[in-house]
């Protein structure tokens, strides 16, 4: 079984996913939850500041904003969460795929602190090489889910 997102003609999705990414996801879900909720340095790109330079025009923008950029995340991965058995999905569920995936991969990312010319050789130690595989999977799926809601 190949990993595959296809849109249907009535809007919805068509969606496979082999049972270890699934385990994959199960594992990584929780894990990134805990970190937007305890507002964790590998999780800044996630809600990241728009004003580094301008202490009073960051907190105005983080008082503005208040905990709403994190609750979108949030759900974004309890949606996942609920749906990863799932065969079909809605385009809202899609979306939120979509959003979820793409902040697993931007947390890896920052973990390993990955620029655009990283490669598996840059990293010598087994983890950080497996991490940097599973950033590189999050990418690919990410594509896919894009290309489906592209409806390519």
């Amino acid at each position: 079984m190949a990993l595959s997102f296809r849109r249907n003609g009535d809007g919805s999705f068509s969606i496979t996913i082999p049972q270890a990414e699934r385990q994959l996801l199960e594992q990584l879900i929780p894990q990134v939850r805990e970190l937007i909720e305890e507002h964790d340095q590998l999780a800044w790109r996630l809600s990241p500041n728009p004003y580094p330079d301008h202490e009073k025009a960051a907190d105005q923008y983080a008082e503005m904003i208040g905990s709403d950029l994190d609750e979108k995340h949030l759900t974004a991965l309890s949606t996942v969460e609920e749906t990863l058995d799932a065969k079909r999905l809605d385009e809202d569920q899609m979306m939120a795929w979509m959003s979820a995936v793409n902040d697993l991969r931007l947390v890896i990312g920052t973990r390993l602190k990955v620029g655009e010319d990283t490669e598996i050789d840059d990293y010598e130690d087994d983890t950080e090489q497996s991490l940097f595989l599973t950033y590189s999977y999050l990418g690919l799926m990410l594509e896919h889910i894009v290309m489906a809601i592209a409806g390519e």
